[in-house]
């Protein structure tokens, strides 16, 4: 393998805590972790990304729905029930070690993709088919709703250099493939690249290192010094400008990296602000924008002037104005020309204050209509679970990201940082006794658990151990513990709990619940937890009559029922 590759592959495994897994599967999930967008990624355990053993042809597939994914066809149920209008997208990848392409391999993973959106069955193969069953079900149940047919994208991985990936037999393999696909009649845009080592080494700087670029502020106005703010502007940019901060360079799709500090993910084209707002960009009107529009809000951990008026920025993040962002990267080409003489307004800070940062996204995103939940990164009792964490009273070496990004360009081992959407799914799963509840997408959890986590009169302890808990057990998963137990991960959690007092949890402000935190930690830290986890697993199993339930079983509170019952007999 390339030796450069090789470093970045060992570095992505020892952050991942992935040195048990075959190398083979380890290179998928690197692959996948590098061409997958983050907002996917973010929402599974990577390992999670792996198919079925034996699956020749494919590695990972994944099936974006409005941005989330779907397994299932539950989840395509959940995602598309609370929609009007679908965005759908496939991901296939397929990833080879190799420093060559082979021609044959490309036209095999070309020709399982084309089966697969058939729908021509994998029979043996449970994780593709229940991929395949929920694309079904998008075209059965939900093809009214969709804006245009699935766009398909295909990525076939080597560590090969740039003359065997741009080759012309390579390339006339990828035209035939894309061909086939889009000849299927059911599909949208179908995109198919082969990537060498140059291509991984690029999509690895792009998303390790912060994103720094340089635009040109039409007004602007320093202004003065504040405590704990480096550098705070406010100024007018033209959209063409401004387009450079939300866009990719390479191909004029829309970053979504510089958006993950901002609360409100975008609204749609359809809510009626952003249907104004669009509608503004394509009449005579839209050289009021810079007074009919609050703008944007970018947060940067470093600046420097440049001559005239520009300015470099890095580390920046839009943290208020995702909706006018977005409005204008769909509207780019209905502005014509004007793309450089229609301005917006823009305030950028400059600071490496955490505190500075939290207290702008709330400010900035409470005076507008935010729900509640959205802000929960910044009620009181994260940044009391963020010390708490840090302080690390039990020994459990994990860290709590409280606001995303916030350990960017720090070492810190990926698989030991827990997010506020794992705490929420771990608390609900170990103490809530809710484990049916929190496989379900983070709004859709927090709107049904939310009064029940995250106050301030909680002990700290039960959070920490829920998600010291859910860690081993996905470490276990990466260490031998069987994958077909993964869909039953939540309710583990909560009969490892059992398993361990024998008995339910205290409620979460009560001491005592503090006293049997310590005790599951404890027990989580004895050696060798996979054969622990396993006999847990086998216990749910047993609660499900003998196998482990159905997907659908695992998402009804009757199941729960019937498991702690069995443990309470």
């Amino acid at each position: 393998m390339n030796p450069l590759i090789q470093g970045l592959f060992k570095k992505f495994r020892e952050e991942e805590e992935l040195l048990k897994l075959k190398d083979s599967d380890a290179f998928e999930l690197f692959a996948a972790s590098l061409i997958l967008p983050n907002d996917l990624i973010s929402q599974t355990q990577k390992s999670d990304l792996l198919l079925d053993k034996g699956t020749a042809g494919v590695d990972v597939i994944a099936l974006e729905i409005n941005g989330q994914l779907a397994w299932d066809v539950d989840d395509v149920k959940e995602i598309c029930d609370a929609s009007a209008k679908l965005d759908v997208s496939l991901h296939f990848i397929q990833a080879k070690q190799s420093g060559s392409v082979s021609g044959s391999e490309i036209l095999n993973f070309g020709d399982t993709v084309r089966k697969f959106l058939k729908s021509e069955g994998f029979p043996g193969y449970p994780r593709i088919e229940s991929l395949s069953e929920a694309l079904g079900s998008v075209f059965e149940n939900y093809a009214s709703r969709l804006k245009t047919s699935p766009a398909v994208s295909l990525s076939f991985v080597t560590t090969a250099p740039k003359p065997s990936t741009a080759a012309e037999s390579t390339k006339n393999k990828i035209a035939t493939i894309t061909e086939h696909i889009s000849n299927l009649g059911f599909v949208g845009k179908v995109t198919m690249s082969a990537l060498g080592a140059d291509d991984i080494h690029d999509a690895w700087v792009k998303r390790n290192h912060a994103n720094e670029v340089e635009i040109q502020l039409e007004k602007q106005v320093n202004l003065p010094k504040m405590p704990g703010v480096d550098q705070a502007i406010l100024g007018v940019v033209s959209v063409s400008e401004l387009l450079k901060l939300i866009e990719n360079s390479d191909d004029g799709s829309l970053d979504e990296r510089v958006f993950y500090d901002n609360v409100r993910g975008f609204k749609g084209e359809d809510n009626p602000v952003n249907k104004q707002i669009m509608t503004t960009l394509t009449s005579a009107e839209r050289n009021l924008l810079p007074v009919l529009n609050n703008g944007v809000t970018v947060v940067a951990s470093e600046y420097s002037p440049k001559p005239g008026d520009a300015v470099a920025v890095s580390g920046y993040q839009i943290v208020n104005g995702c909706q006018t962002s977005h409005c204008l990267h769909l509207s780019k080409e209905s502005l014509g020309e004007a793309i450089s003489t229609v301005y917006v307004p823009i305030r950028l800070v400059v600071t490496g204050d955490e505190e500075v940062a939290t207290q702008i996204i709330r400010a900035t995103n409470s005076q507008t209509a935010v729900q509640e939940n959205d802000l929960v990164a910044l009620t009181k009792i994260q940044k009391k679970l963020e010390d708490f964490y840090l302080l690390d009273t039990a020994d459990v070496k994990l860290t709590y990201e409280r606001r995303s990004g916030q350990f960017y360009k720090k070492e810190v081992t990926k698989t030991r940082v827990v997010t506020i959407a794992d705490q929420m799914r771990a608390i609900t799963a170990m103490f809530l006794d809710s484990p049916h509840a929190a496989a379900r997408y983070a709004h859709r959890l927090y709107g049904d658990v939310g009064d029940s986590i995250f106050r301030d009169d909680h002990r700290l302890l039960p959070y920490v151990a829920s998600a010291f808990a859910a860690y081993k057990l996905e470490n276990a998963f990466r260490t031998g513990l069987d994958s077909i137990f993964k869909p039953a991960r939540y309710h583990i959690l909560m009969a490892y709990k059992y398993h361990v007092l024998g008995k339910n949890s205290a409620l979460l402000d009560d001491k005592k619940c503090e006293e049997q935190s310590l005790e599951i930690i404890a027990a989580l830290k004895k050696p060798e937890q996979v054969p622990v986890f396993r006999a847990v697993a086998e216990m749910v199993a047993a609660a499900g009559g003998g196998q482990l339930p159905t997907p659908d079983r695992l998402k009804r509170q009757p199941f729960t029922q019937d498991l702690i019952r069995s443990f309470l007999k």
